[in-house]
């Protein structure tokens, strides 16, 4: 679905971001008002694998599945120019990381697992971040190192239009 915004003022833009983010928010779908990648990641993943979501003070892992597996949740976007290091993780309290790409207009590309003793074994601890950051590399995307995942279904299916709220009118009548 291509939208031409060339005619809206800032305003108009900023109104549109905050509506979205504000039904993002209504359906589930992210938990804070920051750029929804992370969270968005956090949704699918939730809907392929079920079983608990990590509070916002939980370190080291964002869900754990019914059988007690702990995945950390990595999710990027693609766009032109960008790199491709996902934000860094500085807690080992995870089993495997989940990889969650996606392109410029939010549809899937590569989705893939890591072990814990694969990322610390592959990616160095940076000090000036007081972790290690996954690079996603062609090389890595072709290895056996990583575990292809395939999320489509779960994001289609928390892809639905929201049913819009019952009303009542001054009547009483719900509509």
């Amino acid at each position: 679905m291509d939208v031409d915004l060339t005619g809206c003022a800032v305003p108009e833009l900023l109104r549109l971001w905050a509506g979205t983010m504000a039904e993002l928010n209504a359906r589930g779908l992210v938990r804070t008002n920051n750029n929804p990648v992370g969270d968005l990641a956090e949704s699918i993943a939730y809907e392929h694998y079920g079983g608990e979501r990590g509070s916002f003070s939980q370190k080291g892992w964002d869900i754990r599945t019914p059988g007690g597996e702990r995945i950390q949740v990595k999710g990027t976007r693609r766009t032109a120019g960008r790199r491709r290091n996902l934000s860094a993780i500085r807690d080992s309290d995870y089993d495997i990381v989940l990889v969650v790409t996606f392109d410029e207009n939010f549809d899937l590309t590569e989705c893939f697992t890591l072990t814990r003793a694969t990322v610390e074994a592959e990616f160095n601890r940076r000090p000036h971040v007081n972790g290690r950051i996954i690079t996603v590399t062609n090389r890595l995307l072709a290895s056996d190192l990583i575990t292809l995942v395939d999320l489509r279904g779960a994001y289609q299916r928390i892809s639905a239009p929201r049913e819009p709220p019952e009303t009542v009118n001054t009547a009483g009548d719900v509509r």
